[in-house]
């Protein structure tokens, strides 16, 4: 009798700890890769629009954001932050509902924000940029009005040349802030 009580007892303990820890590992802040798959210089020349204006040089980049997470993820923002002195030029989404080309304006000429709704598990976006005047090249990505996962970053680039394009946190892009 008595051990039927202890074995009640220490399966229904057991279960417990079981389901605390399922949860904790389903839980966690899960990861949200996005690749860097391509760049390449479009000209390391100056180069003046026909508006005008003079760019140092212009730059090609391709990134691809894909859920890796174990959940779907109903609606977040990812924010692209370039070198204080870049300007995107122009940017294009590329995802299961089609293709969407932009080259209005920004407000800030160095930061693309987009809003991402309805991301499944394995679903991708791509996103390529021409972006000028860059000094640095780094580059900050982040994820905002989200809860459960962060972005992270992994260079999946063909070797061609030596880049030194390089992923930095938001100090070390803008120190002044």
């Amino acid at each position: 009798m008595g051990e039927t009580i202890l074995g009640i007892i220490l399966g229904g303990l057991g279960g417990t700890f079981g389901t605390i820890f399922y949860n904790r590992y389903n839980n966690r802040i899960q990861k949200m890769h996005c690749y860097c798959i391509d760049e390449d210089i479009m000209s390391k020349l100056p180069i003046t629009n026909d508006d005008g204006t003079t760019h140092q040089n212009i730059y090609t980049k391709e990134f691809l954001l894909k859920n890796t997470t174990n959940s779907d993820q109903k609606d977040f923002r990812v924010i692209f932050e370039f070198d204080v002195g870049a300007i995107i030029l122009k940017h294009t989404n590329k995802s299961k509902v089609g293709t969407d080309t932009f080259s209005k304006r920004l407000p800030k000429e160095n930061e693309y924000s987009v809003r991402i709704k309805d991301f499944n598990r394995g679903d991708e976006v791509k996103f390529i940029f021409e972006i000028a005047n860059i000094t640095d090249n780094h580059i900050n990505i982040t994820e905002a009005n989200c809860i459960g996962f962060k972005i992270v970053h992994k260079d999946k680039r063909k070797s061609k040349a030596n880049s030194k394009l390089t992923f930095v946190s938001k100090e070390v892009l803008n120190p002044d802030t």
